[in-house]
């Protein structure tokens, strides 16, 4: 008797919205609404268990309003087609029993699904194979079209998905979003290569800190205060520059006295040697004066 009900409302349907003289604006919201959502819930099987070759719609359509209204799945002006998404419709000759037609489309190259409506090898994703009419998945991936994951990196799980921390995306929340620079993909470490005025692991702060610097993003020289800063530097620079003119000047002199103090050793070292030479001669000279006088005394007393 369930099983009977649909059948039961469709036909109640189709004998209360067939008489000629109702037309499409005469018909009441209502009752419209109930015959969609009845056409919305048929299944193909049941659409062509209801088929009437005599009917003016086909497969379990309604006529209403001088219009074939279309279960869900059907199309064509008498509801004689599928809706195929990628393929061809084989319309009045679908047969489950057939050799032949027992798929209600052709589907083309890459496609499957009762209506040609999605490929296997894009049913899986990257994230398995298509084998056997259904997903092998790969990695932690599981599930029908391997939509879920068992892994999370930069994250927690929660019903087969990994919500990821701030800064972190992907299935896994494996890969990382730099607020400035590039992952680094080199080192395979979930970190950014920064630039010169970042740091971080995102380079989500500046390298510098300082009164004069401005916050982050910036992470530069104030420029109201620039001006200041330029003006000291200079100021620097020409102590800087007065300072090695007095080192130079120092240098300058100590070298100058250093060539005078070398002169001046060396004069009294030769004036010394003079003297020392001198005076050994006299002590010759004298001794050698002696050495006559004694001589001639002698002879004086021979």
């Amino acid at each position: 008797m369930h099983c009977l009900r649909p059948v039961l409302q469709l036909v109640l349907l189709f004998l209360f919205l067939t008489p000629s003289s109702i037309k499409a604006n005469d018909l009441d919201e209502s009752v419209l609404s109930d015959v969609h959502r009845i056409l919305q819930k048929r299944s193909i099987l049941d659409n062509v268990a209801l088929d009437d070759p005599r009917a003016p719609c086909r497969n379990g359509g309604i006529f209403a309003g001088g219009i074939c209204h279309c279960i869900k799945g059907q199309t064509g002006d008498h509801c004689e087609h599928f809706e195929c998404v990628k393929g061809l419709s084989v319309g009045f000759r679908f047969d489950p029993e057939s050799l032949l037609f027992n798929e209600p489309c052709i589907c083309e190259q890459g496609w499957k699904g009762e209506m040609c409506d999605y490929q296997p090898a894009e049913k899986c994703g990257n994230k398995g194979e298509w084998k056997k009419d259904r997903c092998e998945c790969v990695g932690s991936y599981f599930g029908s079209e391997c939509q879920y994951t068992s892994k999370c990196v930069e994250g927690f799980l929660r019903n087969g998905r990994c919500i990821c921390d701030v800064g972190f995306e992907g299935d896994y929340c494996n890969k990382i979003i730099c607020v400035y620079g590039t992952p680094d993909l080199k080192n395979r470490t979930l970190s950014c290569d920064c630039p010169e005025k970042f740091a971080g692991r995102r380079c989500e702060k500046c390298k510098k800190h300082g009164p004069l610097l401005e916050p982050f993003p910036h992470c530069e020289l104030d420029p109201s205060k620039k001006k200041h800063i330029e003006k000291a530097a200079e100021h620097r620079a020409k102590v800087k520059r007065g300072i090695r003119r007095r080192i130079q000047i120092i240098c300058i002199c100590v070298v100058a006295l250093s060539v005078v103090a070398f002169f001046v050793c060396v004069g009294r070292c030769v004036h010394k040697n003079a003297i020392t030479a001198k005076n050994l001669r006299n002590r010759e000279d004298t001794a050698e004066r002696h050495r006559l006088l004694t001589n001639h005394v002698r002879l004086q007393k021979l």
